[in-house]
């Protein structure tokens, strides 16, 4: 690494700190009142006296600084002072500055007021360029802190320091599936710049590289604890935990867990699990507990950049797709969707042929497509499901009342869940029906084929089943998780007749909307605050039920009742 010449460093840094402090709008605290008791030294010169208080303590006493113990070294310098180098004042007990020697001592040949810096530790004679990698043993040397004032000469001027490093805290906690003597032999790391630059009270990063710092460990607290340079972290590798050989990493998702400010407490709780870590982030304009805003920083089951298929992608009339935004689906279902979300690109970048977007990718695990779906497109050529952005007909009834055996059955939640198969639902109702002659909910889905055509490589469009509207309102709309949907029984197992439903509070119709609010930008949004839409799926024991979702502002439900009431249809594909 290269260094710089320590002494041409301190004389140009000092010698603009005054500038820096004032254009930095940096907050000071002064006292101009005399004291009394000053007899002015001979031949005009008037000594420069100083005490000094801590004003943000951290919470560690072995750690950083608390208070003044006595022997403590600052670094001064006074605005216009010609005496060359920074000078060393050793505080007192007390908080009192005297000067180190008499090489060392500032005087002032008359009363004006002045602006005086002063920084702990010192770090005058060294390179500036500092290794903060190792905090094992504490973090005293690195907790840089900083005062400005503006006084008299001969009269005493306090000084309030400030911390200027980052300081970092994290507990673990044991969660499922690891004990507490794991989590106590647990090894953690720090990530960002390992090497820091200190001038003059002022704290940067040396190199602008990343690297690893041990952090000091409170034994009584629990806590690992450290001071980092001022930096943004957002997005990038800030903790690792290893415990035994399972080694976790943690990556801030917003800038309240991550941009890592000078004077600011960072505290992590992490809860260790077998399967991951979860970390709850909370930051306060100081170093002590208290005034804290809690900040939500969620385990992540997995990112997405924007070339990769996923949730939320744009589908195209000539069968391909774009960027819908997505980045990130959380352990919770929760998602992050990139704060400028793309437009949808109307122009095929690769033939440059013009296209509309037709609906909006909801499902691409595999495990989630209907066996009839990859029959019709052939083993390891299915992409996705992909939900239409138009309804291909409202004010549609399902069928005759009568049962059909080739359509799938539903009674449960779970049946309602693990129904996926709408693809093969319609292919039945088609050939052992009359060509939905009888069925005109699965004809308007059929019908949409030719309202919105769409190539060979899909299914074409059909009437989704219930397990596949499950999955549009989990993955688009944020409303149902199979492990919590509320129902109206006590078991899964439903009445033999009657109306019935599960309810599920959520995002509803302003979530489904949120993913196509750039597809048009005049257009009234195809959700609206109440609707209620077919499945294909049938009810196993009431021959004249099927199912339908009901759509709210906050809220879905689903809902068994009769094949001849009027509902809207929305069709979906396989491509």
């Amino acid at each position: 690494m290269k260094k710089t010449d320590s002494s041409k460093l301190w004389s140009y840094f000092c010698s603009r700190l005054s500038v820096l402090i004032l254009a930095g709008g940096l907050f000071v605290a002064c006292d101009k009142e005399e004291t009394g008791g000053v007899t002015p030294l001979p031949d005009g010169k008037y000594p420069l006296q100083l005490t000094a208080e801590v004003a943000q303590q951290p919470q560690t006493r072995a750690g950083g600084k608390e208070t003044w113990t006595g022997g403590e070294e600052i670094g001064v310098t006074v605005e216009g002072y010609i005496g060359g180098m920074p000078k060393t004042y050793v505080m007192d007990a007390s908080g009192n500055a005297v000067p180190k020697d008499a090489a060392n001592t500032i005087y002032g040949k008359n009363t004006d007021e002045a602006r005086i810096t002063a920084w702990t530790p010192p770090y005058i004679n060294g390179s500036p360029d500092v290794d903060i990698s190792d905090q094992s043993g504490g973090y005293a040397a690195f907790d840089i802190l900083y005062a400005s004032a503006v006084g008299r000469y001969g009269q005493t001027i306090n000084l309030r320091f400030n911390h200027r490093m980052a300081k970092m805290e994290i507990t673990l906690a044991a969660g499922e599936g690891v004990t507490e003597e794991e989590v106590e032999g647990a090894t953690v790391t720090l990530l960002g710049d390992s090497e820091a630059y200190f001038s003059c009270g002022m704290v940067g990063a040396a190199d602008q590289s990343d690297g690893e710092i041990k952090p000091y460990h409170d034994a009584a607290t629990k806590k690992y604890e450290a001071v980092v340079v001022p930096q943004y972290m957002t997005g990038k590798p800030l903790i690792r935990i290893a415990v035994g050989s399972d080694v976790f990493t943690y990556t801030p998702d917003t800038d309240a867990a991550g941009n890592l400010k000078s004077g600011k407490r960072y505290a992590y709780t992490i809860t260790v699990k077998a399967n991951g870590i979860e970390v709850q982030a909370a930051t306060s304009g100081t170093w002590r507990d208290g005034g804290e805003e809690s900040v939500s920083s969620k385990e992540v089951k997995r990112s997405f950049t924007a070339d990769e298929l996923k949730i939320g992608d744009y589908f195209y009339s000539d069968g391909t797709w774009s960027d819908g935004g997505l980045r990130k689906i959380y352990a919770d279902g929760s998602m992050k969707i990139a704060a400028e979300k793309p437009a949808p690109m109307l122009t095929n970048p690769n033939t440059g042929a013009a296209r509309k977007v037709v609906g909006i990718v909801f499902q691409t695990d595999p495990s989630r497509i209907g066996a009839a779906e990859k029959a019709k497109l052939g083993a390891g050529k299915v992409h996705g499901l992909v939900m239409s952005v138009k309804n291909a007909a409202t004010g549609q009834n399902w069928g005759p009342y009568s049962k059909d055996e080739g359509v799938t059955k539903c009674n449960t939640k779970t049946d309602n869940y693990n129904d996926i198969g709408g693809y093969g639902n319609c292919e039945h109702i088609r050939a052992n029906r009359g060509n939905f002659d009888n069925y005109p909910a699965f004809k308007a889905a059929d019908d949409y084929n030719t309202t919105c055509p769409v190539p060979a490589t899909t299914t074409g469009w059909y009437l989704p089943a219930s397990g596949q509207w499950w999955d549009i309102l989990q993955n688009l709309g944020g409303c149902l998780d199979l492990a919590d949907a509320g129902q109206q029984t006590s078991s899964e197992t439903l009445p033999t007749s009657g109306y019935f439903k599960w309810f599920r509070w959520g995002q509803g119709a302003p979530a489904l909307n949120r993913w196509m609010e750039k597809i048009a930008v005049n257009r009234k949004h195809e959700f609206d605050s109440f609707g209620t839409f077919w499945s294909s799926s049938e009810d196993l024991s009431y021959k004249w039920g099927t199912w339908f979702w009901e759509i709210q502002a906050n809220a879905v439900c689903c809902t068994r009742n009769g094949k001849q009431l009027n509902r809207i249809v929305r069709p979906v594909l396989a491509f």
